[in-house]
């Protein structure tokens, strides 16, 4: 294992709800001290509306924590305004979102591509994304659109667009939710090969076979990691 790369500081995530009769905060995710080694792969395990997600995202620099703060490398991310934040996530932090998200009038490798285009000049980054796209068994599907994709293909080119910009944190949320077996190993050998190479994994998932993956199995249930 390496350095830490990424970490949670008492970060927690507090709703507004307005109800019939009162209202009231509901604390999706309570406060939380976690950490991300550089070449290590975590898995998040637990139920559907444990706060898994919700943790996620504010590791992504998608959702400010109500309390805390989520680190990088030292750099505390809501600390940065927003241009600031959006290279560093574009930089080094790679996301695989849950459902399956594609601007439809490009092609697979466009997409692909597409992260790593809005920062820097094309210096041969269509022969990464090709490389990207053999290791999780979609390279002949280069140059369709999404549409002729299906679930399963389509969650593997969302795998290849975070690995794009080879990130140091890699975010997997549900990353083979749709897929079958042989599909599942081929996305987790691809994570596990991302952590091997020096990336820090947090992977969300219900899949019984990431522990063999993982270096530390985690379990999130009403909003605590236990």
């Amino acid at each position: 294992m390496g350095e830490i790369r990424m970490e949670t500081r008492g970060a927690c995530k507090r709703f507004f709800r307005k109800g019939r009769e009162s209202a009231q905060y509901f604390e999706a995710v309570k406060p939380i001290d976690l950490q991300l080694e550089a070449g290590e792969l975590v898995a998040l395990k637990g139920r559907s509306g444990g706060g898994k997600s919700t943790l996620l995202n504010m590791m992504a620099g998608l959702l400010q924590p109500s309390e805390g703060a989520v680190v990088l490398d030292e750099q505390d991310l809501y600390a940065l305004d927003d241009a600031a934040l959006s290279k560093l996530r574009n930089e080094r932090i790679g996301v695989i979102p849950q459902g399956q998200t594609a601007l439809h009038n490009l092609t697979v490798v466009q997409n692909v591509t597409l992260p790593y285009l809005m920062y820097r000049d094309d210096d041969g980054v269509e022969g990464r994304a090709m490389e990207l796209l053999d290791m999780l068994g979609i390279r002949e599907l280069a140059d369709c659109y999404p549409s002729e994709l299906s679930g399963g293909e389509m969650r593997r080119m969302a795998v290849a667009r975070a690995l794009i910009c080879n990130p140091g944190v890699v975010l997997a949320d549900e990353p083979t939710g749709d897929l079958d077996d042989e599909n599942t190993s081929i996305v987790l050998q691809a994570l596990r090969r991302i952590a091997d190479e020096g990336a820090a994994v947090l992977l969300v998932t219900h899949e019984s076979a990431a522990q063999q993956y993982a270096d530390r199995v985690l379990r999130m249930d009403a909003g605590s990691i236990r």
